[in-house]
């Protein structure tokens, strides 16, 4: 790996960190249930992409891990809601 691509791949873990916090910033400052959801999925985005290394791959491999992604945590909200309110 040339010293080029190891600074670019240095400069996109470090703009993911600070997005990753200014996210999660947002979500603690605010409380809002659109602003938490937007911010979970947001974030479990940016850490799909690039931590699993997914910006590198097909489109069609991408979008069926986000969407597998996504829909597991969909499935998890929907069976922890219910025993949320129960409390």
């Amino acid at each position: 790996m040339s010293q080029a691509s190891r600074v670019s791949s240095y400069r996109a873990y470090w703009t993911a960190w600070l997005v990753l916090l200014l996210v999660t910033l947002a979500m603690v400052f605010t409380g809002a249930r659109p602003v938490l959801v937007g911010g979970m999925l947001a974030k479990a985005g940016i850490i799909t992409l690039l931590y699993m290394h997914l910006v590198h791959e097909r489109p069609r491999l991408v979008w069926t891990v986000l969407l597998g992604i996504f829909l597991t945590s969909a499935v998890l909200v929907g069976l922890l809601i219910p025993d949320g309110r129960a409390m």
